[in-house]
């Protein structure tokens, strides 16, 4: 089995329908949000009031176990596509 974590930022609705797109994998054992799901508000006194600043926008840990290092690269494919087409950053690590 093979672990792909990433990491993506954007707002909620965006970012749950990504993990849906991920989630229709065939091969997939588990998609799971694993780190903190509250919001990363910034701790200084320098707000614009950007989207980062008021809520808006998140950052998701998100690991897929893949049962086969063909599907672990779909999965990397479909993320890449997925937050292309719904507006979001997506970064994958080896670690968290």
């Amino acid at each position: 089995m093979r672990t792909v974590r990433f990491r993506v930022t954007g707002p909620n609705d965006p970012v749950q329908a990504l993990l849906k797109r991920v989630s229709s994998i065939d091969d997939i054992d588990r998609v799971e949000e694993v780190a903190d799901m509250g919001s990363h508000l910034r701790e200084d006194s320098t707000s614009l009031n950007l989207p980062d600043d008021i809520s808006q926008t998140d950052f998701h840990d998100i690991e897929v176990h893949a049962l086969s290092d063909t599907v672990a690269r779909a999965v990397k494919r479909e993320v890449e596509r997925a937050a292309r087409d719904l507006g979001l950053v997506a970064e994958f690590v080896e670690e968290w």
